[in-house]
């Protein structure tokens, strides 16, 4: 098997140390994440990660479903090593890094361990504290979380600055959606979520926004963001069973322009980061929600 990983270590092993606060002050951090299963959620993450790339983003693609991960097979890449060698010490963060389409970096998990889904907080502290010496090379950290409301999810939406809830029509998946949004408002302080509608025309789309926003007007101060739906499209049976995203496998396709206008939605969302206040960086953060 080739190592894939061979060309991004001797770059890294170069790699100046990270830039102080406010010099790498732009990158910004975006948790992809659902309260069911079942909802896309890693094929949009995918296919977004394509556009800030087409866009000329440099794109740092974190596989955070912990002992579940499938990003590897939806782009085809075989990662000789995972997380789980730099757990056991095998290996260094640095090192198991692989490059996908368009210069994608991507940080492969594990998939088919148990164990991966309750790090201790000394492992988990370990690789923190890798990857932070990375982020200074990235201008977005996309991160593909598990489903559900299990700690490991919590904390990572918990870091980052942006949530993007991923959700379809199904009433389980909009209330496992509204009850994940719930907890990070509660338990978490975090009042701000954007709203993928996946499998959905714009009406549809527009009519889970909506039905989300009365409730919380209702019960909850919470502040969401529409960033657009993806329609129901029989080629994405067809892309996976390529493991090639669809925005790449047919660019001209409606689901591929939905992915481009939601990407570049998340963008001008985003805005301009604050110069004066300063902000924890996402791997700080990340952090410190592990000793609360």
């Amino acid at each position: 098997m080739n190592d894939q990983a061979e060309p991004l270590r001797k770059k890294f092993s170069k790699s100046s140390p990270p830039a102080p606060r406010g010099i790498n002050s732009n990158i910004r951090s975006l948790s992809f994440t659902s309260g069911k299963g079942g909802v896309g959620k890693t094929t949009i993450v995918v296919n977004l990660a394509i556009h800030f790339a087409q866009m000329g983003k440099k794109v740092f693609l974190v596989d955070a479903d912990l002992g579940l991960a499938n990003i590897d097979i939806m782009l085809n890449i075989a990662p000789e090593y995972t997380i789980e060698d730099v757990l056991i010490g095998k290996k260094q963060i640095n090192e198991i890094i692989v490059e996908g389409p368009l210069g994608i970096h991507i940080l492969p998990s594990s998939s088919g361990i148990s164990e991966m889904q309750s790090l201790s907080g000394q492992q988990q502290m370990s690789i923190l504290k890798s990857l932070g010496k990375l982020q200074s090379q990235y201008d977005y950290i996309l991160i593909d979380t598990g489903a559900g409301i299990a700690p490991n999810v919590l904390r990572f939406n918990a870091a980052v600055d942006e949530i993007c809830v991923i959700t379809n029509t199904e009433p389980t998946a909009l209330t496992d959606a509204y009850a994940l949004m719930k907890i990070m408002s509660s338990k978490y302080q975090i009042h701000d979520f954007s709203l993928i509608v996946n499998q959905a025309t714009p009406q549809e789309a527009n009519s889970v926004y909506q039905r989300l926003v009365n409730v919380f007007d209702q019960f909850l101060s919470v502040t969401l963001n529409f960033a657009g739906n993806i329609p129901r499209d029989l080629n994405f049976v067809k892309a996976i069973k390529q493991q090639t995203p669809l925005s790449l496998l047919l660019p001209k396709s409606p689901s591929t322009k939905a992915f481009r206008n939601i990407a570049q939605q998340l963008v001008a969302h985003a805005g301009q980061p604050d110069p004066i206040n300063d902000v924890p960086s996402f791997w700080n953060r990340l952090g410190s929600w592990k000793r609360k």
